[in-house]
């Protein structure tokens, strides 16, 4: 191969040294500057514009997100592969050099220069200088000696330069330079509004007539301190005007707010990875925006460097001809559980995963390391030849003969849960629903719930509600709550988006819980049926298989598309003056059921009752859509022989089999993925209320109160000292304050509720937990789902609808609750939980304080 260090370079003095560099202008800018900058550009004159953008990069909110789209280059590996795809030695020492980590650096400041151009040397090492781009004349090739030249040296078909960037881009900067131009403007009018209003001013007042005074007060004004004054007469009248709602500056926090998020979109194409966000939902889907980014950045670089930097090795001697570079893709990126997921799919050579992971092949004879946790070498003690009873037995509770005593999974004499779950899910059909919407398939919590249940858990699983209520939520969200966001108003109960959503995630909660109490029932009957440990995990498996991946599947692609299907009914109701007729659909494909054929090209009114009875899904992974049509489109259509049709067809054995299975009812209306029917447990949840009551912040293997406080980062925001009239005064619009909470969600609070919590004296008067209450909302430790707000909640566990937030400072523990009420969240209360022992054991302040407030279903955590 030959050496690089022996080929010669065409010029033996770079150009860079002969260079006459002149700093970036320093001045103030504003929009005429830029204007006229982008015009001497036009003609050719780039460096009043890169002037410009130097200044525009001392903002911290540009240099940070331009930093992220570098940083996702720079941070991630390079591989350079020959023509017989194998490495090489020396390409791995120059991607891994820190010049070949300042090029790529270069490479993507091109992105929002416009251009970069670097003239390489190897004497004897690869190094290289990026050419000050003022002295970069692109479209004529030439650089300058000095900036203002017009003259200069042509690297046009020089070997050692590379241009990365098109002649004529200007750079993202040119589109962010006006934000920032505006931003600082809005920062010097912010600043002198705080000059002028931040600091009270000092009002000394003189007789008109009495000279003397006047001078004695500015006197005493001037060397009392630098705080503003005013010295007027006594007759004349002083009034300073502030602008409605600015008078703490919000109006320019405001405006410096929006010019970043224009900023950050220019720059990221969102703003929620650098910003904070209002949930989790969106702000994955910002991630996914700025992964885009990265993968076109990606693309970019590569291309740069196969197009021009590869034949520059190639003159150089290095052995890249006809290879090329490019990024470890994220496929080789694979996990242990990828792999074990995919080998049993695939025939993967053993060796390669050896040499994947780096771990030796054992040779013949060798020990090797054994399972931690053999299957077979584990067996439960036995006395007598039965097992062993469990220590931690957890009592039934007792029976009221005057309630309903069913047991809260469903059973009957006839039948085991078991036996009737699976009798239940005989009519999902699996290969006739969504298709291409698939779960993660986790197999490691099978074993591990199945070792709970073994190892003594008679009760509830937390991470199995965890594994079922994330899937579900999940699927609602990529599925519904995007689109519904853009609907102007709801129509389910005439509520808001944020009430239909809070429904509908609520139905989840339970439906997941009841699934969760439904499961551990049925491991623990095997439990009790098996002999060993062998035999108990091999039972198990087919249960917590069907459970939690083939019915899981079957309610996944429900909750998919029943969330697709109500975003469209809410669009269809909210344009029923202009669609005020409805038409059933099928997909039309070799998948669609008989009896759901029979409905296709339906048309009724959208006011007929019978939609309440078919609108899809009506039927499990049933992928029917309906569409509106205007009154001209069903002209001449029989509209009575059509509504038959639908009437014979509830009167089908298969609908009425549908309809037992908890079908027949318009879920999109509401707010219910899953009907009362279709729960694993009747009645839930007044029937779970024995189980889920136990379920405290013990149970879900939550820290103590005192270790929360403990590990709190921040005491209690200050007290509000406000009085309440003038706070609702400043903050009600139309008699309601709206708030946020943690998922940006709008919470209401009406004039009633909010003077009954700020009128009271003492202890009881919440205006001074203001600040408080909104932060725990913002930011909450805990999120349970249970009813804290009603007398005896732990005896009368019977809804689980309120939303019961708390926030563990390190002196206090703030508690919020909010429920929806008709068409609102509403906020019911919030208050000081009481930590302070005043005398109390700890197991007493836990049974009737803290274990009142944290139980029911933990949704979510610190």
């Amino acid at each position: 191969m030959p050496d690089p260090t022996t080929v010669s370079k065409a010029l033996p003095t770079p150009i860079y040294s002969t260079l006459v560099l002149t700093p970036p202008r320093r001045e103030i800018n504003d929009i005429g500057n830029w204007k006229s900058a982008l015009r001497a550009a036009d003609i050719g004159i780039r460096f009043p514009l890169y002037d410009l953008y130097s200044s525009i990069l001392l903002d911290g909110s540009v240099t940070d997100a331009i930093n992220k789209r570098i940083e996702a280059i720079t941070d991630a590996d390079i591989n350079f592969i020959t023509k017989d795809g194998k490495q090489s030695d020396v390409m791995e020492n120059l991607i891994n050099s820190l010049e070949f980590e300042r090029m790529l650096e270069s490479i993507m400041w091109s992105r929002f220069w416009g251009i970069s151009v670097d003239e390489f040397t190897f004497t004897p090492e690869f190094d290289f200088n990026s050419i000050p781009r003022k002295h970069i004349r692109p479209k004529e090739k030439v650089i300058v000696r000095q900036q203002g030249d017009n003259d200069g040296i042509s690297y046009a078909g020089d070997d050692m330069i590379i241009q990365w960037g098109r002649d004529d881009d200007l750079g993202l900067l040119l589109k962010v330079a006006p934000y920032v131009i505006y931003k600082r403007g809005g920062f010097g009018d912010w600043a002198q509004f705080v000059e002028l209003f931040g600091m009270p001013i000092r009002i000394g007042k003189y007789n008109s007539l009495d000279d003397t005074s006047r001078r004695m007060l500015i006197e005493a004004f001037e060397t009392a301190g630098s705080a503003p004054y005013m010295v007027v007469p006594k007759e004349s009248e002083i009034e300073t005007t502030l602008m409605s709602g600015t008078t703490n500056g919000a109006l320019y926090d405001d405006f410096r707010k929006a010019c970043n998020e224009e900023i950050l979109i220019t720059i990221l194409g969102q703003t929620m990875t650098t910003q904070s966000g209002s949930s989790l939902s969106q702000s994955q889907v910002h991630l996914a925006v700025q992964e885009k980014k990265h993968r076109s950045d990606r693309r970019f670089v590569i291309r740069m460097l196969n197009k021009f930097f590869v034949p520059l090795l190639e003159k150089r001697g290095y052995p890249v001809r006809d290879g090329k570079f490019s990024f470890v893709d994220k496929k080789d990126e694979l996990s242990v559980t990828d792999l074990k997921t995919l080998s049993e799919i695939l025939p993967i050579p053993r060796s390669w995963a050896y040499e994947k992971f780096g771990i030796p092949e054992p040779k013949n004879d060798e020990d090797i390391l054994q399972s931690l946790h053999p299957v077979e070498s584990v067996q439960q003690p036995f006395v007598n030849g039965s097992k062993k009873p469990r220590t931690d037995e957890v009592q039934e509770p007792k029976k009221d003969p005057g309630k309903d005593n069913e047991p809260p999974v469903r059973n009957t004499d006839k039948q085991s849960l078991w036996e009737w779950i699976k009798g239940f899910f005989a009519e999902a059909p699996t290969g006739a629903g969504a298709g291409t919407i698939r779960m993660k398939d986790d197999s490691d919590l099978d074993g591990k719930i199945a070792d709970e249940v073994w190892n003594g858990e008679e009760l509830f699983s937390p991470d199995l509600f965890r594994f079922f209520s994330g899937e579900f939520l999940n699927a609602i969200e990529t599925s519904f709550k995007s689109d519904v966001r853009n609907i102007d108003t709801g129509f389910a109960y005439n509520a808001p988006d944020d009430v239909f959503r809070t429904a509908m995630e609520t139905n989840l909660y339970h439906f997941s819980a009841a699934k969760t109490l439904a499961e551990i029932q049925e491991l623990n009957r095997l439990f009790r049926e098996s002999g060993s440990y062998p035999e108990f995990m091999e039972k198990a498996q087919q249960v917590t298989k069907a459970f939690n991946r083939t019915w899981q599947q079957t309610e996944y692609d429900t909750a998919v598309l029943t969330a697709e299907a109500t975003s469209q009914y809410r669009r269809l109701v909210q344009n029923r003056t202009v669609f005020p007729y409805w038409q059933y659909l099928t997909v039309a494909d070799g998948r669609v059921r008989e009896e759901h054929k029979k409905l296709h090209g339906v048309i009724l009114p959208a006011n007929d009752e019978l939609w309440n009875k078919i609108y899809p899904p009506n039927g499990w992974n049933c992928r029917c859509r309906v569409r509106g049509l205007m009154t001209f489109q069903v002209e001449g259509e029989d509209l009575a022989t059509m509504r038959q049709r639908v009437l014979d067809f509830l009167a089908t054995k298969e609908w009425k089999m549908q309809e037992a299975q908890g079908w027949g009812v318009n879920r999109c209306d509401t707010a219910q993925i899953f009907t009362a029917d279709q729960m694993y447990i009747r009645k839930f949840p007044e029937q779970a209320a024995s189980y889920l009551k136990k379920m405290t912040a013990e149970r879900w293997k939550q820290p103590t109160v005192q270790q929360m406080k403990e590990s709190a980062q921040t005491d209690m925001p200050p007290r509000v000292e406000q009085d309440e009239k003038q706070l609702w005064e400043e903050k009600a619009v139309d008699g309601v304050i709206s708030l946020t909470d943690y998922d940006g969600r709008k919470i209401v609070i009406y004039e009633k509720q909010f003077f009954g919590h700020t009128s009271a004296k003492g202890r009881d008067n919440r205006i001074a937990l203001w600040n408080a209450m909104l932060d725990t909302l913002m930011d909450p430790d805990e999120v349970w789902l249970n009813n804290e707000i009603e007398k005896n909640s732990l005896e009368k566990a019977e809804q689980l609808d309120t939303y019961c937030l708390l926030k563990f400072y390190r002196d206090e523990v703030v508690a919020v609750n909010y429920k929806i009420e008709g068409e609102a969240l509403v906020l019911k209360t919030w208050y000081i939980m009481q930590t302070n022992l005043k005398g109390k054991t700890v197991a007493y302040m836990k049974k009737n304080i803290w274990d009142k407030r944290r139980w029911g279903l933990l949704i979510k955590k610190r």
